[in-house]
């Protein structure tokens, strides 16, 4: 008797089922604050501890790689004043890449991811590109430099407007040096280290006082963390300088002359900020129209 096989068996499904595609990834933009790993927020520091992937800035403190996973990648993305760094694209494509292969990556910035630092780019490019994202608020310069050199932002006897300015490229704007040359508000500059004295000429010119008060602290919350109490005169004569080489955050208006805030003397801001020490320029005297470094609050002071 003939045996009559099974047909086999008829399927349009594939030998191999394609491979899944990997979960979507999640980018938390994470404000690190002004540089040292102590004013990192509690938030981004959960975020850290979660990260696959890191993308740090390159002004960071060192204390930062003791906070990364041992099993994330770090990627270092930042660049200097002047320096060459990654391209903004390539951070962008790095952030997107990463996460759609389904990592958890933390783009690490200074300061506040939103305040001159590119956070709102990156945050079009994800969401141009379909990822999820947060924005992790961070500690900004603009306080946390005003802490360390014992000033006011704002005072209601004395300025109750705070402006907030790009320095590097701000004689370039159209602006009304009018406006910001008027009294009263306390003006703020980013990245005007190497501008402040043909900013300072450029008010002086449009009306406002030679004794402006005017404070830069650089290193802000770093080992080389110094303030400068000066006036406007002398920073546009280019007698008001950096002295650290890093970079500066720039103060000036009436408030910016007050030092009511008390020198720090707790545990933690001993820890978090150099040794105060005390500085001499050739032995000017502000009482002689000179130069004189004393000591200042939460590191050293150089008072021209």
């Amino acid at each position: 008797m003939p045996i009559t096989l099974p047909q086999p068996f008829a399927s349009t499904a594939p030998a191999f089922p394609p491979t899944p595609p990997p979960p979507m990834g999640f980018v938390s933009l994470v404000g690190a604050g002004p540089g040292h790993p102590e004013l990192l927020t509690l938030r981004g520091l959960r975020r850290l501890e979660e990260a696959g992937v890191v993308l740090p800035d390159a002004l960071l403190g060192a204390g930062f790689a003791e906070l990364y996973p041992p099993w994330a990648v770090v990627l270092p993305v930042g660049r200097r004043c002047g320096g060459r760094g990654r391209p903004q694209e390539e951070v962008h494509a790095l952030m997107i890449r990463h996460a759609r292969a389904g990592a958890r990556v933390v783009r690490l910035k200074n300061g506040d991811p939103l305040v001159f630092g590119r956070g709102f780019e990156e945050a079009e490019a994800l969401a141009g590109a379909g990822i999820p994202f947060e924005v992790v608020p961070g500690v900004s310069a603009l306080q946390a430099g005003a802490a360390a050199a014992g000033l006011s932002l704002t005072h209601r006897n004395l300025a109750d407007e705070v402006r907030i300015l790009q320095g590097h490229d701000l004689l370039e704007r159209d602006r009304d040096w009018s406006q910001l040359a008027a009294p009263g508000p306390t003006l703020v500059l980013f990245m005007a280290v190497r501008t402040l004295p043909a900013i300072a000429r450029r008010l002086l010119e449009a009306g406002a006082p030679r004794d402006l008060p005017v404070v830069l602290v650089e290193d802000v919350s770093g080992p080389a963390q110094a303030t400068t109490r000066s006036i406007l005169a002398h920073a546009a004569s280019g007698r008001l300088r950096g002295h650290t080489g890093g970079p500066g955050i720039v103060y000036l208006g009436p408030a910016a002359g007050l030092r009511s805030l008390p020198r720090a003397s707790s545990a933690f801001a001993s820890a978090l900020a150099p040794p105060t020490r005390a500085l001499s320029e050739e032995g000017f005297s502000p009482a002689a129209g000179g130069d004189l470094r004393v000591p200042g609050c939460q590191g050293p002071s150089l008072e021209l």
